[in-house]
């Protein structure tokens, strides 16, 4: 890839269409990703990176809103 490349994709394609109605490859290949992170996330919903993550969302909340009234 590159700054001056026309569709910035893998190989500089441009997107393709299915149909109107099932969308382009690329949104039915995130949707696809996402239906993995949910099946990912249902059979082990926590463990200590979840936790992890958790923390750090909680401490940048607060940080955000502590900033936000100062």
């Amino acid at each position: 890839m590159c700054i001056t490349d026309k569709y910035p994709t893998e190989y500089n394609l441009r997107p393709i269409k299915l149909d109107e109605e099932n969308g382009s490859i690329t949104q039915i290949e995130q949707q696809a990703l996402r239906a993995v992170d949910l099946v990912e996330q249902v059979s082990e919903p926590i463990n200590k990176f979840t936790l992890a993550r958790a923390v750090v969302k909680l401490i940048a909340t607060c940080a955000r809103l502590k900033r936000d009234r100062f």
